[in-house]
């Protein structure tokens, strides 16, 4: 881990960019990295923001998954949005974690999305 000062928060601010970039990149939806950290706003601002999700990022040499989670989840109580924390430690690949109904959810939606395609292949 970069520590507790510039570096850490430097390191910290990277990855939500990386984050942002790539959620851009790959959805059809608008990311951006949150600046509440910067500008002095609330602590329901998610690290990246995107439509639907509340996203808590983390980059260490060992982060704490459940204590990610945790976070994202108080900080989304007020907004309706669905709490996500994504993890990446030094030297080991990103990690999406969430609350198993929420995933319900989100694969439940991708089966019936997958099944209209498959029936309209037949049409």
């Amino acid at each position: 881990m970069a520590g507790r000062g510039k570096g850490a928060r430097n390191k910290g601010a990277n990855f939500e960019r990386k984050l942002a970039n790539i959620l851009a990149d790959k959805t059809p939806l608008e990311a951006r990295r949150g600046l509440a950290q910067t500008r002095g706003g609330g602590a329901e601002v998610s690290d990246v923001e995107i439509k639907y999700i509340h996203i808590e990022a983390k980059n260490h040499k060992r982060c704490n998954i459940k204590a990610a989670l945790r976070q994202a989840i108080n900080d989304s109580s007020s907004n309706g949005k669905i709490p996500v924390a994504i993890t990446k430690d030094d030297r080991e690949p990103v990690l999406c974690t969430m609350l198993l109904d929420d995933w319900i959810k989100f694969f439940n939606t991708y089966i019936n999305i997958e099944e209209q395609r498959n029936l309209e292949d037949f049409e």
